[in-house]
């Protein structure tokens, strides 16, 4: 079984926007970070329409995860992950 989990994703600034990318950039780098968590990163997700955009990825993960230990993750410089779980 898996539980769903919601990853805000926010940028400090345009510049770290730009470094980061979007799509599959984005989602490439955010695996990168969570490599070994057993993650689903989907391949479309919704956004806003500011300058830099936040993003809303629905992720799966396992029933088991740790969400304190995905919060406490280091998360490169410039991006900003904010980790919900409604379950």
């Amino acid at each position: 079984m898996t539980k769903g989990l919601t990853f805000d994703v926010r940028y400090d600034n345009e510049l770290a926007h730009q470094y980061y990318g979007e799509g599959e950039r984005l989602t490439k780098t955010l695996q990168d970070v969570y490599k070994g968590k057993n993650l689903e990163f989907p391949k479309n997700f919704d956004s806003t329409q500011t300058t830099p955009p936040i993003y809303f990825m629905s992720v799966e993960a396992p029933d088991d995860v740790d969400v304190d230990g995905l919060r406490n993750v280091d998360v490169p410089s410039g991006l900003n992950v904010e980790i919900l779980d409604f379950d």
